[in-house]
C-alpha cells in the first residue's frame, strides 16, 4: 500500500495528474469541513435546569424561575411559590433565598429535622428587605432596598438578635451582584448620575457601570470604596479568575487585580463561568459570537446561528453544560445550552479535523521523505 502511495507522489509517475486531482478534491472538501467546524460545538436547544419558565437565579440544588402563576423556587424537585423572590445563594451546606419579605431571609438544607427539606427563615432585622446576599465566613453582606436606591447591610450569621448595620450612600446606586474576596466583597451594579448631569435628561439621568469594594470590621457599617465607574450601563456579573476578578457589564468587561482595572472592550448581556476557569460572555439578540475569557486571554467563538433571545440569565452545571435563558421580542421564553467541554474535545468535528490533518500531513511527509531517501540511495540528482 505504501509503495502505491509512493508511486502516486513521485513527480514522474504516470498517475501524477490523477493524484493532483484527488489532492485538489481533498483540499476543497477539507475547506468546507473546516468552515463548518469553525462554528462552536456542543450548542443545542433547551436547558439543563429542567424547569418550564424564565430562570432568574439558580444554585446546584435550586432554581428560581418565573412561571405563569408567578415566581417559583424548585429545590431538588420540590416547588414552592415565592412571588417576590429575587435571589438564591449557596452558603456552606445551606441554600439561602431572598424572598422579598421584609426582615427575613429563607434557608434550607441545614441537616436538621425541620429545615433540611423545608424552607425556614431567619431574621435580618426590621425594615430591611434583601435583594441579594453573600457570605464570607460567618459574615453576611446584603444588598437591601433603601427607598428608590440600594444600600449594603452586614450581619453575623446565626445571631439570635441581629442588628444589621447599613451603609449610608450619598449617591444613588443600584446594586445587582456580589462576590466574596479575601478582604471582603466586590459588588457590582450601576451608579445613577444626578439630574442635569452633563446636560442629560433631568427626568431620567443616565446610569453608569459601578464596581465597589466592601469591607466590614464586624462593628461599624460596611466600608465602601469605589473601584471603578465605567460607561453607561450596568455590571451584571463578577467572577474570580487566576489573576484576580472579572467584572462583566453591558458597556464593557473589566479585569480587576490588586493594582489595576483594565477594560478589555467586550460588552455582554449575561455571563457565566464554566468548570475550566473560563468566563463566557453572551451578547444581545442577534449576536453571532460568544466571547470566552480565560485569564488575560480572550477567544471569540462563532455560534451556529445568531441568538434568537434576549439573554437574561446564564449558568453552568457540574457537568459543564452552560444554560442560557431569555425571551424574544414577543416575550416568548426560550433557552439554549452549550457543552463547555466540547470545543476542546477531540471527538468534536473540529478535533476530528485537526487530528485528521495531522495524520494526513505526517503520512504525506513520511512518503516524501521515503522518496527523497530512495532517490539519494540511487544517486539521483535533484
Amino acid at each position: 500500500m505504501m509503495s502505491g502511495w509512493r508511486r502516486l507522489l513521485e513527480e514522474e509517475s504516470e498517475h501524477q495528474w490523477l493524484s493532483f486531482a484527488a489532492f485538489s478534491i481533498i483540499v476543497i472538501i477539507g475547506s468546507i469541513l473546516i468552515d463548518w467546524s469553525s462554528d462552536l460545538s456542543g450548542v443545542q436547544e433547551g436547558s439543563s435546569l429542567g424547569v418550564n419558565g424564565l430562570v432568574m437565579d439558580s444554585t446546584e440544588d435550586s432554581v428560581l424561575y418565573q412561571s405563569e402563576d408567578g415566581n417559583v423556587i424548585n429545590y431538588k424537585g420540590q416547588e414552592n411559590s415565592a412571588q417576590y423572590a429575587t435571589c438564591l445563594e449557596e452558603y456552606g451546606d445551606l441554600t439561602l433565598a431572598c424572598l422579598g419579605t421584609e426582615g427575613m431571609v429563607a434557608f434550607i438544607g441545614d441537616g436538621g429535622d425541620e429545615c433540611d427539606t423545608e424552607w425556614c427563615q431567619f431574621s435580618i432585622g426590621e425594615n430591611l428587605t434583601a435583594s441579594q446576599i453573600s457570605g464570607n465566613g460567618l459574615a453576611l453582606l446584603l444588598i437591601v432596598q433603601d427607598g428608590t436606591s440600594d444600600s449594603l447591610a452586614a450581619m453575623w450569621y446565626g445571631d439570635s438578635n441581629p442588628q444589621p448595620i447599613v451603609s449610608e450612600f450619598e449617591e444613588t446606586m443600584y446594586l445587582d451582584t456580589i462576590i466574596p474576596t479575601e478582604e471582603g466583597w466586590l459588588v457590582g451594579g450601576s451608579w445613577q448620575a444626578p439630574p442635569n448631569w452633563l446636560g442629560s435628561n433631568p427626568a431620567s439621568p443616565p446610569k453608569y457601570e459601578l464596581i465597589i469594594e466592601a469591607t466590614w470590621d464586624g462593628v461599624a457599617a460596611p466600608a465602601i470604596e469605589v473601584v471603578h465607574i465605567g460607561g453607561e450601563g450596568v455590571i451584571h456579573g463578577l467572577f474570580e479568575t487566576e489573576d484576580g476578578y472579572l467584572a462583566t457589564g453591558t458597556s464593557d468587561t473589566y479585569l480587576i487585580s490588586e493594582k489595576s482595572v483594565e477594560a478589555i472592550g467586550i460588552s455582554s448581556r449575561v455571563a457565566t463561568d464554566d468548570k475550566n476557569g473560563n468566563v463566557w460572555l453572551f451578547g444581545d439578540i442577534g449576536s453571532k459570537t460568544v466571547a470566552i475569557v480565560s485569564g488575560s486571554e480572550i477567544t471569540v467563538e462563532k455560534l451556529p446561528e445568531p441568538l434568537k433571545i434576549i439573554p437574561t440569565y446564564a449558568t453552568c452545571d457540574e457537568d459543564g453544560i452552560i444554560s442560557v435563558h431569555g425571551s424574544d421580542y414577543s416575550d416568548e421564553i426560550s433557552a439554549f445550552s452549550i457543552d463547555s467541554n466540547a470545543r476542546t474535545s477531540i471527538t468534536s468535528l473540529r478535533g476530528i479535523l485537526d487530528l485528521g490533518f495531522i495524520l494526513v500531513s505526517l503520512l504525506i511527509l513520511s512518503i516524501m521523505g521515503w522518496n527523497i531517501t530512495d532517490a539519494i540511495r540511487k544517486g539521483e540528482v535533484f
